[in-house]
């Protein structure tokens, strides 16, 4: 049977796949895991990986680098690691005003920890060099404090990139530009401390990043990404989806809309409000945001407080489902009339996968690594980013009830055909198994 096309030249998983299947890259492996996850979608892939590398047989220790207790309710890699190991070091913080000083104050505390940070990893490489890994596995969400260990460690190491680069979680500066006088000057001087941290977190990042022998990523907009910005050459290995778990259930459609990630600027809920509001009231549906953070464990307060106050202006009926379990979400996917995903240049985008897997549409914004997963009017609609265009297509859908089942339907059949995670562990063991299989340097 032939291979499909991928999407706009890409090639398909499929292709992929086949070019490297018969390598003969199976054995038994025995893997340091480094990782800081906490949720989201780094942390889920992390789970899938983890969990198929150990069903085939490979032995998989787990060592979590972080500042800050980490967050085990979200997919934890215990059931499926032999070990693991924490390297845990309590988050610093301050209260004092007014800002200047206390931006000032954080940077020495920073650069305190650094040093700090810099002890831990170090024990860190000291320890699994004497328990004889074949390789390190770091997972990289730049800026990453685990990918300084590929310096640091005589071994193979592979990175894989979750997040090429933090920019889009980066504020924006208009509003300092705006500023004249004595506050403009006031704001730069806030601005200078938090860029010098930024910097210092950059270099560590490229540095650590140009030490790893193989380094993956979840997209070819990723690959491009980290290209342009570490002038590094990486592979492809896609996420998948765990298609017996999301899965279409043949309940009843309920008149609602989902919108799913954190509840931050990046992921633009605002923007789904915005456009729904645009929709003539008497055929517009309620729209729930699910996302994986709580009331406790919040990333953005201030946004979240946003977003409700612009269903109100809008007059969109909003519910907000904080911290869902798995059967849950794979509720909500089901009982929604489409996914409407607009986070901006999102590397890969996992929920959009999941969506089609339970047979729901996505709407999504033509750009990042949603254009590599979403076959335009074939599993949903890719539109610019730009309200009204938004709102017209998740009005089409709305009207055109056809088409949302007909996109539902294929989308479905497409997840379990070219979006497994057996297929991404596939690729993960034939790239590590030539990396395996090349000569390495002889230390001068």
């Amino acid at each position: 049977m032939a291979a499909m096309t991928g999407v706009m030249g890409i090639p398909s998983e499929r292709e992929e796949i086949e070019e490297i299947v018969s390598e003969p890259t199976r054995r038994r492996l025995t893997i340091a895991w480094c990782h800081t996850g906490d949720s989201g979608g780094s942390k889920r892939a992390a789970f899938e990986l983890v969990r198929e590398l150990a069903r085939r047989g490979h032995i998989i220790d787990e060592y979590v680098i972080r500042i800050g207790e980490p967050n085990d309710a979200h997919w934890p890699l215990g059931p499926y690691v032999r070990r693991s190991y924490r390297y845990v070091l309590p988050p610093t913080g301050n209260r004092f005003r007014p800002y200047l000083l206390q931006v000032w104050v954080s940077l020495v505390q920073d650069l305190w920890r650094r040093r700090a940070l810099t002890v831990a990893l170090n024990g860190v490489s000291e320890d699994i060099r004497t328990r004889g890994y074949d390789l390190i596995h770091i997972d990289h969400c730049s800026p990453s404090y685990t990918v300084s260990l590929s310096a640091m460690v005589a071994l193979p190491t592979v990175v894989y990139s979750h997040e090429v680069s933090g920019v889009r979680y980066h504020g924006s500066e208009q509003d300092g530009e705006k500023c004249r006088g004595v506050r403009r000057l006031y704001r730069r001087g806030c601005d200078w401390a938090s860029r010098l941290w930024a910097d210092v977190r950059e270099r560590e990042d490229l540095r650590g990043i140009a030490h790893a022998q193989l380094v993956m990523t979840n997209s070819y907009y990723s690959k491009e990404a980290m290209f342009q910005r570490a002038r590094r050459a990486c592979v492809v290995c896609r996420y998948g989806v765990d298609t017996e778990t999301f899965r279409p259930l043949g309940v009843r459609r309920d008149n609602m809309i989902l919108s799913a990630g954190r509840l931050v600027e990046a992921k633009q809920h605002h923007l789904v409000i915005e456009a729904m509001a645009k929709i003539h009231q008497a055929r517009r549906p309620r729209l729930v945001i699910a996302t994986p953070e709580s009331l406790t464990h919040q990333e953005d307060p201030d946004y979240a407080e946003r977003v409700v106050r612009s269903a109100d202006a809008g007059k969109v009926a909003l519910e907000i489902r904080r911290n869902p379990t798995e059967s849950e979400l794979v509720g909500l996917y089901n009982r929604a009339l489409m996914l409407v995903f607009v986070p901006v240049m999102e590397p890969f985008g996992l929920v959009a996968l999941e969506a089609m897997a339970c047979g729901t549409p996505v709407v999504g914004i033509r750009e990042g690594g949603v254009r590599e997963s979403v076959l335009d009017s074939r599993t949903g609609l890719l539109v610019d980013r730009d309200p009204a265009e938004l709102s017209q297509a998740i009005d089409r859908l709305l009207e055109h009830g056809e088409d949302r089942e007909r996109y539902g339907v294929e989308a479905a059949a497409y997840v379990r055909r070219e979006w497994t995670w057996d297929r991404s562990v596939d690729r993960y063991e034939a790239e590590v198994g030539r990396l395996l299989m090349a000569p390495r340097p002889v230390p001068a």
